[in-house]
């Protein structure tokens, strides 16, 4: 067999790329080793690019930070590096220093299980099955749904949402991805949940309170309708608790009240989303503590931590068998990469 040469000089890069995928990113070749904080190096000409992009917000403290870009932690990070450990089943130090980090570092009081995931899209679609299995088998503890309606999902399984929502673009999701950018979602197969208006802050506050309280009740209305409408049928309520790709859209305290209010009258899950939001981005850990006292039952988290997944409440322990009691439940072949996980531990 002819030896390969692997070797592409920075020049060839667009065009190497451009034989097999499409490249519509950005005209940069990022030079690995000078690029420095929020200041990108072309490798092709040198320029220096100021970096307000961050690789989709999940770059929380740009390239190369002098923490670890050092020969101590290049060797820790080499090792987990080496061999792709499926953390799902095979544990590690690594691993366990990092589920330790985390805890103590980033879950807040009053929550009591994780779950460990690659990409945030995946993240909030197990939110979704982890809310299906807890409301189906609700149902099957009050006699409202039988075995057979249970074992295909055939109540209990649907999710109220919101328009300009981003949730990601794979499975469940697509349901409930709706921004200006149609090509992230048409023409694939989606499930019919209720969508409901977000009734978003207009700024300045002060002088739009008006019009955004008429929003909130308009959104509220729409929500007890879709669940008149679908006895039974709704597992979760889910909302970005800032709205990125739909246009920075921020919502009132007084709004998440009242979901919460309804979620834990009508025996609904409400999930937060905050694959992008989270990660101490807004000045606290997560966005809706920025909401107190409200609390989601379940949030999502990816992006800046490296690792994607959710954190959910006790509120699921109301059911014994839940997804996380019962084993292959809610699970992937890598359980979050150990290589990012000890990148998020550092």
């Amino acid at each position: 067999m002819a030896k390969v040469d692997r070797r592409v000089e920075p020049q060839n890069v667009f065009d190497e790329i451009s034989k097999w995928l499409l490249r519509d990113g950005f005209d940069i070749v990022i030079d690995m080793d000078k690029s420095k904080g929020s200041h990108m190096i072309n490798k092709i000409n040198g320029e220096d690019w100021l970096d307000f992009y961050t690789f989709f917000a999940s770059a929380p403290f740009g390239m190369n930070h002098p923490k670890l870009d050092n020969p101590e932690f290049k060797e820790t990070i080499f090792r987990a590096a080496i061999n792709k450990v499926a953390s799902s089943d095979i544990y590690t130090e690594q691993m366990a220093q990092f589920v330790k980090t985390f805890g103590e570092v980033a879950v807040p009081e009053g929550f009591n299980h994780v779950f460990f995931i690659d990409y945030g899209t995946l993240a909030v679609e197990n939110t979704f099955k982890v809310a299906m299995d807890w409301k189906v088998q609700k149902l099957l503890e009050k006699g409202k749904i039988g075995k057979g309606d249970a074992i295909k999902g055939r109540r209990g399984t649907k999710v109220i949402h919101f328009h300009e929502a981003f949730h990601g673009r794979s499975g469940y999701t697509l349901t409930v991805t709706n921004t200006q950018d149609p090509n992230k979602y048409q023409y694939f197969a989606q499930y019919d949940w209720p969508r409901v208006l977000n009734p978003k802050i207009y700024w300045p506050l002060e002088e739009n309170l008006g019009v955004v309280t008429w929003l909130e009740r308009y959104a509220i209305k729409q929500i007890k309708q879709a669940i008149w409408d679908n006895p039974d049928d709704i597992c979760a309520i889910i909302i970005e608790t800032i709205q990125g790709e739909g246009g920075d859209n921020h919502f009132r305290t007084e709004f998440f009240q009242q979901l919460r209010e309804i979620c834990d009258q009508e025996e609904i899950l409400l999930i937060f989303d905050e694959v992008q939001c989270g990660m101490g981005i807004t000045g606290k850990m997560w966005a809706f503590e920025h909401h107190a006292p409200v609390k989601p039952d379940m949030f999502a988290f990816g992006k800046k931590s490296q690792i994607c997944g959710l954190v959910a409440g006790p509120i699921l322990d109301e059911v014994g068998d839940n997804c996380f009691k019962v084993s292959s439940r809610i699970n992937s072949t890598w359980g979050g990469t150990l290589v990012d996980m000890v990148r998020a531990t550092r």
